[in-house]
């Protein structure tokens, strides 16, 4: 039984690894914090506005396809080939949308005009992996 128990933990062990290395191609958009598009995410989180502006809450929404592919709330993920400088770099998933291979980001009103829609590339964060915060000034 322990010998059982032994191969199914490594099993799951490499098959996580095997994903969190496995990237994903997608559009990006942005939303705004609050307004119309509330003031709260599906993970049941409180959108602060004064955080978003500071960077210290990088949040992003993801279309239900990348959730059916392993992608879980408070993931932590590497956003890498955005236009837009300041996304690059390491952002919670904290919300869901129904588009498909679509990713977007939870933005200050102040920042929007910086933002740029561009395709960028999505992955989960290996444990212990050390990855700047962000990959420009917000």
């Amino acid at each position: 039984m322990k010998r059982i128990f032994s191969i199914v933990l490594i099993i799951l062990c490499f098959s996580s690894i095997a994903f969190a290395q496995k990237e994903f191609s997608v559009k990006s958009t942005m939303y705004y914090a609050g307004g119309k598009y509330g003031k709260g995410t599906a993970s049941g989180d409180r959108i602060n506005a004064s955080k978003v502006l500071s960077g210290e809450d990088r949040w992003v929404a993801l279309s239900l396809d990348l959730y059916h592919e392993g992608f879980r709330f408070n993931d932590t993920i590497v956003v890498t080939g955005h236009k837009t400088p300041w996304v690059n770099g390491l952002w919670i998933v904290k919300d869901k949308m129904a588009h498909s291979r679509k990713i977007d980001f939870l933005v200050h009103r102040e920042k929007a005009k910086t933002f740029r829609n561009s395709p960028c590339t999505i992955r989960k964060k290996l444990p212990g992996e050390n990855i700047p915060r962000m990959g420009g000034e917000y």
